[in-house]
């Protein structure tokens, strides 16, 4: 792990430790303590050699990432629609999403969630990702592996339309979901093909307000059972709420 973090800081990009099979950063600050230093990164993994390896996105790399978990399909789309992208490299993480590796265009790359599409993210200027061959938490005693698609590819500039994607779905206050609308979502609820993407909102919504995720988790399971047309039911609401504390964690990290 050593070698590919010294290696990856060779090329460029600020490294730092992740906890073993975990996103979660290893040091105090998180990405803030990425560095190009291959003094302080044989440190870190001399005192444990089977950290994760973290890459610091945005201006501090000069990189920004296109992180598709379930967006998949919708990505090819666009890639129908305006152009299959260039050679770039990219990684495979181990649920079998794809992180698409570009280069920093000059100006701030937020962090999105779900903005340039749904179950596509933007990891830009204070975000990371985990990198290959970083492994992570299976409840099997087969080790999943993140591992490089074409690890001998350049980072690539990004095409004019991904660019122009991202510049139209970045968050702005304008943009932000009146009080009222939220109000309304809770008292009437929705139907079907809305659950998912609903309680994930609220929940966002929630955390980012500094609600117990606990209180969160519970207020989310009395939701679904009353204003969800028919519930989605405990275990996806567990899954969705676990799955945006994790990215609130890491906002949190980056801030």
């Amino acid at each position: 792990m050593m070698g590919h973090a010294l290696q990856l800081a060779g090329d460029g990009l600020a490294i730092f430790p992740c906890l073993p099979f975990s996103k979660k950063p290893a040091t105090a600050h998180g990405f803030k303590d990425a560095t190009r230093d291959p003094r302080q990164i044989e440190a870190w993994w001399r005192s444990r050699p089977d950290l994760n390896i973290g890459v610091a996105t945005g201006a501090k790399s000069g990189i920004f990432v296109i992180d598709i978990d379930s967006g998949e399909k919708e990505f090819r789309q666009f890639e129908q629609q305006h152009g299959a992208l260039p050679l770039t490299l990219q990684s495979r993480t181990p649920r079998g999403g794809r992180h698409i590796f570009f280069r920093h265009p000059g100006w701030p790359v937020k962090c999105s969630q779900s903005a340039f599409a749904s179950g596509i993210d933007v990891r830009g200027d204070g975000g990371y990702v985990v990198v290959p061959p970083s492994a992570s938490e299976s409840k099997s005693t087969r080790t999943r592996r993140y591992f490089w698609m074409n690890s001998d590819a350049p980072i690539a500039e990004a095409p004019l339309w991904v660019l122009d994607r991202i510049k139209a779905t970045a968050p702005t206050a304008a943009t932000s979901t009146p009080a009222a609308a939220w109000r309304e979502l809770v008292l009437d609820g929705v139907e079907e093909g809305q659950r998912n993407k609903s309680i994930a909102r609220l929940t966002g919504h929630l955390l980012r307000r500094r609600v117990d995720p606990h209180v969160v988790l519970d207020l989310m399971l009395v939701w679904d059972q009353a204003r969800c047309r028919p519930p989605l039911g405990p275990t996806e609401v567990c899954t969705i709420v676990n799955s945006i504390a994790g990215k609130e964690f890491n906002r949190r990290q980056s801030s």
